[in-house]
């Protein structure tokens, strides 16, 4: 059992209701916070803010025993900074939430190098998340430059 699982959607204008359909599916048995950023929801089994404060941002890193975010670059390492237990989903072109693939390149390496979970599209979010509780993630050691590997992905990206 989770704490606090902390949810993520980002800053992207584009939908991302995906996402917190898929962790309302086990939001009653947790509690869930959710910064939602530009995304409207409705539900009344999570804790949903259009933008959190960076301070308050950072204690709930701290208190969150489950980290599910879109595969922005900037939210998964402040998860891996903070040792924390990720499961990332990336934004897809497909769905319209993004302009392109480029966050399921990192979430794959992430997951690749045992550092955080990454959600397949259609893959079964339930197991993920039971698989999540016994999962103990790897640091972070790419040369110990998590920050080369997000740098490599954004030049990929702007090219």
């Amino acid at each position: 059992m989770f704490i606090l699982i902390l949810v993520l959607c980002g800053t992207q204008k584009q939908d991302f209701t995906r996402l917190m359909r898929l962790v309302e599916q086990v939001a009653d048995r947790e509690e869930v916070i959710i910064q939602a950023g530009h995304n409207h929801y409705e539900t009344d089994k999570m804790k949903l803010f259009s933008f959190i404060p960076n301070d308050e941002m950072e204690k709930l890193y701290q208190q969150a025993s489950l980290i599910v975010t879109h595969a922005g670059a900037g939210s998964i390492l402040q998860g891996v900074k903070n040792h924390k237990k990720i499961i990332a989903v990336p934004r897809l072109k497909k769905y319209h939430e993004h302009v392109n693939d480029h966050q399921i390149e990192l979430a794959t390496k992430l997951e690749q190098l045992g550092c955080i979970l990454a959600y397949q599209d259609g893959e079964d979010f339930i197991s993920l998340y039971e698989k999540a509780k016994t999962f103990n993630p790897l640091p972070f050691n790419q040369k110990g430059n998590i920050e080369g590997l997000i740098d490599q992905s954004l030049e990929k990206y702007l090219k």
